[in-house]
């Protein structure tokens, strides 16, 4: 057993053995997260520290196709506000609110997306500045300008802190009338590999980057930003292209 994960083993070895318990939340999107966080003691919370003892926390159901979602990140140029020019310059006025805009662009590498049906965006890999970056072309694909880098030490530092650990939880669910059940049936522990993964998965398109800048549509925070950053997946199958297996258990 790896000391690392000890604990964060036994809560499950446990929970395991409890089989269904019930869900704490309706929200078929996040409920078996937010049930396992109860069982676990932690407040739900968006922040980019690990859940769990230094340990990220993620759920999956068996036969599911969704990505795993890695981490937020903001540019770091070239301008201190760049969601906002990018926003403004290339985003898409709202259909209900056109005083407002949005860009939600699921980027990859060295291939161009339509963007607002004018424009085409082009995630790119720069080894020499040591950044990924978007460039941009008009609808009949003439070079625009190159925008919105990050570097490769703020993915690295990111990775560092959030996931240099990873606790994988499998989880099935049934439906009792109107309640929701989940089990715990398998766990996948797993350490970061480093950076050269990272790019590794980026280049062959297993780590997936969307583009989201949005506003808010509630009434408490209506026209507020409600995310200016770029988000990083992984493809479920692809997980041990940049984390190493450590441990595993299924029942």
């Amino acid at each position: 057993m790896e000391t690392e994960f000890q604990n964060i083993i036994e809560e499950f070895l446990i929970l395991n053995r409890r089989g269904y318990i019930p869900s704490v939340s309706r929200n078929l999107y996040n409920a078996a997260g937010l049930t396992l966080e109860n069982y676990l003691g932690k407040k739900p919370d968006s922040m980019f520290f690990p859940d769990y003892e230094g340990i990220e926390i993620k759920t999956t159901r068996r036969y599911s196709g969704y990505d795993i979602s890695l981490f937020s990140l903001a540019f770091d140029g070239p301008n201190l506000f760049e969601s906002n020019y990018l926003l403004e310059t290339y985003g898409e006025r709202d259909k209900e609110f056109p005083e407002y805009r949005k860009l939600i662009v699921f980027l990859r590498i060295n291939q161009k997306v339509l963007v607002s049906g004018r424009y085409y965006f082009e995630l790119l890999i720069d080894h020499d500045q040591k950044r990924i970056l978007i460039r941009i072309y008009d609808i009949d694909m003439n070079f625009i300008e190159d925008r919105a880098f990050i570097y490769f030490d703020s993915i690295e530092q990111r990775m560092r802190v959030k996931l240099s650990k990873l606790a994988l939880f499998y989880v099935s669910r049934k439906k009792m009338e109107d309640d929701l059940f989940f089990r715990y049936y398998k766990l996948e522990c797993y350490r970061y590999k480093g950076m050269d993964a990272f790019i590794h998965c980026l280049t062959h398109g297993y780590v997936k980057a969307t583009l989201i800048l949005t506003f808010s549509k509630s009434s408490k925070n209506f026209g507020k930003n409600t995310s200016q950053s770029m988000k990083f997946q992984i493809k479920k199958s692809k997980v041990g292209e940049l984390f190493e297996r450590v441990y595993l258990y299924e029942h």
